[in-house]
């Protein structure tokens, strides 16, 4: 699920937004009050950052300035300032889209979305050599979107929030399954599924490999 930082120094604003956003879904939102944390927290990667832009201890465009620095993922600017000159700014100090205060939830939560499947669409495409769109159930490997669903897309979807790591089967008997008896061979199917997905010689996997006698790492899939 995408990660999203709001930096918004008004506790009301931001635990609205954060509400609205994790009613369509998203999951992983996170709340600076002040540059100062919202600058200490930008070194961690987010999907996409919603910035104030008068803080108090400093300026959302400096902020956002300092984020595209970092990253090319979607800055949108949530403020009060209305005037025509302020959104130039925002756009000229990195600003993927302006949403002016008050701001209709339906809208912000339709903005946010499209910029983020946009982003993630990107990123996989150019970074990644696979992404997956877990509220839609895509994956998407290179110019092929396969559409998930049932155990696969159950299987899929715990790897993936737990990639890079060593998934044990019980760890994924209990995810996917749900502690049902099921043998090893059923799982292996399920693997073998995804692994024609994923990789370009599915007996000699190199993204969905086999930790002998343990369980299964799906790795991040970044391209060297």
């Amino acid at each position: 699920m995408p990660s999203i930082l709001i930096v918004e120094d008004e506790l009301e604003i931001a635990e609205l937004i954060k509400f609205i956003l994790m009613r369509e879904g998203f999951d992983r939102v996170q709340i600076a009050a002040t540059f100062s944390e919202g600058k200490a927290m930008i070194t961690s990667a987010f999907d996409a950052y919603l910035l104030d832009i008068n803080l108090g201890d400093g300026s959302g465009y400096d902020l956002g300035q300092a984020i595209r620095e970092m990253t090319d993922a979607p800055i949108i600017y949530v403020s009060a300032n209305t005037q025509d000159r302020d959104k130039i700014k925002g756009f000229q100090n990195g600003a993927d889209d302006y949403i002016t205060k008050p701001f209709n939830p339906m809208e912000l939560a339709a903005r946010v979305k499209v910029n983020v499947a946009r982003y993630l669409k990107t990123k996989g495409q150019t970074n990644t050599l696979y992404a997956f769109d877990e509220r839609n159930a895509e994956l998407v490997v290179g110019n092929k979107t396969y559409t998930l669903s049932g155990k696969q897309y159950l299987l899929m979807q715990y790897l993936y929030e737990h990639r890079d790591e060593i998934c044990t089967k019980e760890q994924i008997y209990e995810a996917v399954w749900e502690n049902q008896f099921v043998d090893d061979n059923t799982v292996m199917v399920h693997i073998r599924k995804l692994r024609e997905k994923l990789e370009r010689d599915p007996s000699h996997p190199e993204i969905l490999v086999t930790a002998r006698r343990i369980g299964y790492i799906l790795k991040s899939g970044e391209r060297q």
